[in-house]
């Protein structure tokens, strides 16, 4: 999808408007701090549900651990990604709540524009944290389970959780229940913004020989 461009509508605006978009503007260092904080979230998150899948294959004792290598620079690819979009779509709703309070006040002057902006931002991000946190932490509970039951080659079966849902593809697998393992993790969530639902795996069991040997990471 392609971004929505905030540059085009900051271009048709007043000089102080366009100050007070400049002031409150997110950035490339925006960009890279966001990545960062994505990085430790969704790290943290893999290595847990590698650690939550070894238990459920009867392996308690091993934990997830997530080196440098191949698997970390994906996660921090995909976080560079989604900071990169978070920064566009911020900008583009700032402008948007710009031309708002123009449209309520007119004769806005930039402390107008200031103080309203504020009370916009904070409640933007009442919500907006939370659903960006959310899908940080599922993609990278899915992505783990993806890598742990592919890697160590384990079967068994998986049901979509929790049951209620909204979206049509949300919908569909909760009414399949059981699917096989292979078919749940070739069909990872999240599905959209706001998903809640994670596989809740149902393996096979390991035999205790070969636990040592399990994939848990780089």
């Amino acid at each position: 999808m392609a971004r929505r461009d905030w540059h085009s509508v900051v271009e048709g605006m007043t000089r102080v408007q366009k100050l007070v978009h400049l002031a409150m503007r997110q950035d490339d260092y925006d960009v890279d701090r966001i990545r960062i904080e994505l990085l430790q979230v969704r790290r943290r998150a893999y290595e847990d549900e590698l650690t939550l899948q070894a238990r459920r294959v009867g392996c308690p004792g091993r934990s997830g651990r997530l080196e440098n290598g191949p698997i970390l620079s994906e996660l921090n690819a995909m976080c560079a990604e989604e900071a990169a979009g978070i920064v566009n779509t911020y900008n583009y709703d700032l402008a948007g709540a710009v031309l708002n309070i123009f449209s309520e006040v007119p004769t806005a002057n930039r402390y107008v524009y200031a103080k309203r902006l504020q009370a916009w931002e904070e409640k933007r991000s009442a919500w907006k944290g939370p659903q960006i946190a959310e899908y940080t932490e599922g993609s990278a509970r899915s992505k783990a389970q993806q890598d742990f039951y592919t890697l160590n080659n384990i079967g068994g079966v998986a049901e979509l959780l929790p049951k209620a849902a909204v979206c049509p593809v949300c919908i569909g697998w909760v009414e399949r229940g059981e699917v096989p393992m292979r078919e749940a993790q070739n069909n990872p969530g999240p599905w959209h913004p706001n998903c809640p639902h994670l596989w809740s795996t149902n393996p096979e069991k390991a035999p205790k020989e070969e636990c040592p040997l399990l994939w848990m990471g780089e």
